[in-house]
């Protein structure tokens, strides 16, 4: 009996050690430092536009009050944002309304394309418009569990970061967006146009927002790995995908931080720094006033559905109300914000008429994602795609 015991401890001890993480505290970031890091070496960052940033926080970079001007291009006559949010497999609601606008020759130049989770797989697609739209649709409806996931070990989920090794997903984003896609995003920044995607550091719980522009215009040595490491952290659900490490300079010493879905700080987000886009359509020359188009990747409200008196739907519920309660929030800071502003804010989001039920088990369900895609793009068919009534 004592022998059992023994190999039953061996085992355990085994398996705990292949389960650990190569990732340790003692290289993370601290929290007197976490602010000031920077990304790639000192001499990367010589720019007066910042690869990174914290949401909210004091920055001139899109507006400078001292000389009255912006860096910011606009085509047409007003400054114009797009907001993605996240959503999951949901995604395929902003596919079809970004498609549809496409194909009804209405997806505008955005000077500004934000993206989390599910919302920073679509932006960079958004961001660049053209060729790259259709490609977005191939894209979105071609993922599957088996694709992004991989195979799945749950005990991975207590012992160690996600019962998916990332690696189908990291290989997922790598393959889609190339470097020939990163140069198109440089060029479009130097154009005067900016894409930033939102990542959740940690440790701090903070929006990280990433200027991709920037990044793929700079003369970082690993930018198209950098790029391909916030696209996969952005859409990274805890306990599912791995967090991603990302390194940072603080003091001359290298350390790690620990991102993961944006959408764990913010569902979406329009305000990349307290900026007053006014000033920037003044400087502009401007004279109609800034607009916003926010693609909310799902709903505003919990459908009504009996759940099972069990643990794990009842914290899956949860979950999901959470997640719709945290975008009603954040819809109502951006339109408190726009008030103030002064900026016309028109949404779009899936409502409670939409009803295609899942299929499967999947995360990924085909058939559920192609009939919210139809949905999106039929609301852009049917000119009913951006309101401003609340639900």
């Amino acid at each position: 009996m004592t022998h059992i015991k023994k190999l039953a401890a061996l085992l355990l001890v085994t398996i705990l050690m292949g389960c650990s993480t190569t990732h340790t505290l003692d290289i993370r970031i601290p929290e007197k430092g976490y602010e000031q890091a920077i990304v790639g070496d000192i001499a990367d960052n010589t720019s007066k536009e910042p690869l990174r940033f914290w949401a909210g926080e004091q920055d001139d970079f899109l507006y400078s009050e001292l000389n009255k001007s912006t860096p910011l291009k606009v085509q047409g006559d007003a400054l114009n944002i797009l907001v993605l949010s996240g959503g999951g497999a949901k995604g395929a609601f902003g596919t079809g309304i970004v498609n549809g606008l496409y194909e009804q020759d209405k997806l505008e130049q955005y000077t500004i394309v934000t993206g989390v989770s599910a919302g920073a797989l679509i932006a960079p697609f958004a961001f660049l418009g053209g060729d790259e739209v259709p490609r977005l649709k191939e894209v979105m409806l071609g993922i599957t569990d088996k694709e992004v996931i991989g195979k799945r070990n749950f005990l991975n989920t207590l012992f160690k970061d996600g019962f998916s090794n990332g690696d189908n997903m990291f290989e997922f984003i790598t393959h889609v967006y190339n470097p020939e896609m990163i140069e198109q995003i440089a060029k479009q920044h130097q154009a005067g146009r900016r894409l930033f995607i939102g990542t959740t550091q940690f440790d701090s719980d903070r929006l990280s927002i990433w200027n991709i522009g920037q990044i793929a215009n700079s003369d970082i040595e690993n930018k198209q790995a950098l790029i391909h490491q916030i696209i996969a952290a952005s859409s990274s659900i805890p306990g599912v995908f791995p967090p991603q490490f990302i390194q940072v300079n603080y003091q001359g010493e290298q350390y790690e931080e620990l991102h993961v879905d944006g959408g764990l700080s913010a569902q979406m987000f329009f305000e990349p720094t307290q900026t007053d886009f006014n000033k920037v359509s003044k400087a502009l020359g401007l004279t109609q006033q800034p607009y916003i188009h926010v693609i909310r990747n799902g709903m505003f409200n919990m459908p009504y559905e009996p759940t099972p008196d069990k643990g794990m739907k009842l914290l899956t519920r949860s979950l999901k109300s959470l997640t719709v309660l945290q975008s009603r929030g954040d819809l109502y800071k951006m339109l408190y914000d726009s008030e103030l502003q002064q900026i016309d804010l028109r949404f779009t989001y899936v409502d409670d008429e939409f009803s295609a039920p899942s299929k499967t088990k999947a995360m990924f369900d085909l058939e559920y994602m192609k009939a919210l895609y139809q949905y999106g793009f039929d609301k852009v068919v049917n000119d009913t795609v951006w309101s401003q009534k609340l639900p």
